[in-house]
């Protein structure tokens, strides 16, 4: 059985079950590094309705502070039914299924972002997950992961299922191969603490990348 198949029937929902934002919990651009990234993206339409898509949406926290605060118009997609409900109750027009398979049309969004899901996806699909995010983003638009990194691929057994695998890489090259893409950001930081770690395998990143290619 493939990863996201397990993600599917029972995992996501025990990885949201364990993951829940609290209920007393606030989310905010100072606590949260793709929140502080987003909101330096300048978008073809200003702020104001920008179209944004998290993979990976879990409870919807960081959409619904978008919304709220920011006025996106805000999707999100997660393996977890528990998630997509939680996600809803916040008002978000979330669903429930997996990354390489997006149910959304062609240049539908001004952000996607990758919400720390790519580590724990199937590596036969990583092509189809970049092509399927790249159908969906605008030309320009911008892209956004959140997730571990590593210079070298790393590949673990995952500690709450046996027989699922974490991977962790430089999941930018999924993009930055293509002349479209250019990386503007990229920041390391400890996986579990604030602040930085000389520790490569506690290292989370998050990228900012670009989507501009221009017609000749």
């Amino acid at each position: 059985m493939k990863q996201k198949e397990v993600f599917l029937e029972s995992e996501g929902d025990a990885w949201f079950r364990r993951n829940v934002t609290p209920a007393n919990a606030q989310m905010t651009p100072q606590a949260d590094s793709l929140l502080s990234e987003i909101l330096e993206l300048p978008t073809r339409h200003g702020e104001q309705g920008a179209k944004v898509l998290e993979i990976g949406c879990g409870d919807g926290a960081r959409l619904s502070w978008l919304k709220e605060h920011r006025g996106f118009d805000c999707y999100g997609i997660d393996p977890s039914a528990a998630a997509v409900d939680a996600a809803k109750a916040r008002g978000i027009a979330a669903c429930r299924g997996t990354a390489e398979r997006l149910p959304f049309e062609d240049a539908a969004f001004e952000i996607v972002i990758f919400g720390f899901c790519l580590y724990l996806c199937d590596r036969e699909d990583l092509f189809r997950i970049a092509s399927e995010a790249d159908r969906v983003l605008r030309n320009p638009g911008w892209l956004l992961i959140f997730d571990f990194y590593s210079d070298a691929t790393m590949k673990r057994e995952y500690h709450h299922r046996r027989g699922l695998f974490s991977y962790k890489m430089d999941y930018r090259t999924l993009f930055t191969w293509h002349p479209a893409y250019t990386s503007y950001s990229h920041k390391l930081r400890h996986h579990s603490e604030p602040g930085y770690t000389d520790d490569p395998t506690e290292w989370v990143a998050t990228s900012v990348l670009r989507k501009h290619l221009e017609s000749k």
